[in-house]
């Protein structure tokens, strides 16, 4: 992931110290850091680098994609839009699950809200980290059971997408009927290409910096000391809230895909929109993108068309989709951090 590359550090987002007469320097609070000016300009740039490239390989006509969702049936959009927000509370139930200690719900999920704002504002996963982290140790758990209890719900997201990806590809009639000889195709498999080779290359550039070289090895150290913590007493109650969790988050997040689907005109299976989204959502986990911008709306509109839907009505659905699961949240994410913050969350 790329990070913030200003000429001054951003300034700590309240006067708390990092360290106290209570707190080992191992345990030593993470660091919440203000938004800069430069962080917010990334993303912009960011997104009109990845529309550009997107225009300008694909050639798709802006004005029938502007009618497109002119003639959407907005009820429908609607109600995506509501069933967008709902992955996030799924979300919370995983952390729930991942986490050793008892910790109410909802500031687990203003969690995952705020975690959406500071995934726009600052686009990078340290900064993600470092308030997952600092709530955790809040709790009174260690950086390095922090850091595993993010670990253990990451790799339970994962066995639940590729057991579900296996189990359709096998087990069902309907998967992702590939059309090699559409004419459309070829060009956003041009787009997927460019957008992997962007991706690789900054990955390589993040790799080569000092800062994050020494993140990865303090993150390293501390989970191989502290990370069996969150390993302790996993129950069957706590598998299961991190299994259903992610599995609730995933179904959730391919119901909205089909519902702006179906409003720009389409249907598409339920079955192959979970086959686009796990695609989507392992590819971009892979690239090293802040947000996926760009991979996932060239993955999603690549999956959408692949499913029979046009390609202008596929981007349009696309569009709706990202503005109401990735863009809208971090507006209602500002104020969810703001809560953590004034009842000692954060």
């Amino acid at each position: 992931m790329t990070a913030d590359q200003g000429t001054e550090g951003p300034e700590p987002i309240d006067a708390e110290p990092t360290t106290d007469s209570r707190i080992s320097p191992r345990r030593a609070l993470e660091r919440l850091r203000r938004v800069s000016v430069w962080s917010v300009l990334q993303v912009v740039i960011l997104i009109a680098a990845v529309s550009f490239l997107i225009r300008t390989i694909t050639g798709l006509d802006l004005q029938e994609i502007a009618d497109q969702l002119r003639h959407a049936t907005w009820s429908l959009a609607a109600i995506g839009l509501v069933v967008a927000q709902m992955p996030r509370l799924a979300q919370a139930l995983s952390t729930l699950g991942a986490s050793p200690t008892p910790i109410p719900y909802r500031p687990l999920y203003l969690l995952q809200l705020a975690q959406s704002y500071i995934g726009l504002a600052v686009p990078s996963s340290a900064a993600r980290i470092a308030m997952g982290v600092r709530f955790f140790q809040k709790q009174g758990l260690s950086s390095g059971a922090a850091l595993a209890i993010g670990g253990l719900d990451g790799i339970s997201g994962f066995v639940v997408e590729a057991s579900l990806l296996l189990g359709l590809l096998l087990f069902t009639p309907q998967t992702l009927h590939f059309d090699l000889d559409a004419a459309s195709l070829p060009d956003w498999a041009t787009v997927l290409r460019w957008l992997v080779l962007l991706a690789i290359v900054i990955g390589i550039a993040s790799i080569l910096l000092p800062d994050h070289r020494s993140r990865l090895t303090r993150w390293a150290r501390n989970l191989l000391t502290d990370g069996s913590q969150t390993l302790r007493g996993l129950s069957a109650r706590r598998i299961s809230l991190l299994l259903g969790g992610n599995l609730g988050s995933t179904l959730l997040f391919a119901a909205a895909l089909g519902v702006f689907a179906r409003a720009l005109g389409t249907s598409v299976s339920f079955s192959d929109l979970i086959v686009i989204i796990i695609s989507v959502s392992l590819l971009a986990g892979l690239l090293p993108v802040p947000g996926g911008i760009g991979v996932v709306e060239g993955g999603l509109t690549f999956g959408l068309v692949a499913a029979g839907m046009p390609e202008e009505s596929a981007f349009a659905a696309v569009i709706l989709y990202r503005i109401a699961t990735f863009y809208l949240p971090p507006l209602w994410g500002f104020f969810a951090l703001r809560s953590l913050q004034g009842n000692e969350y954060l």
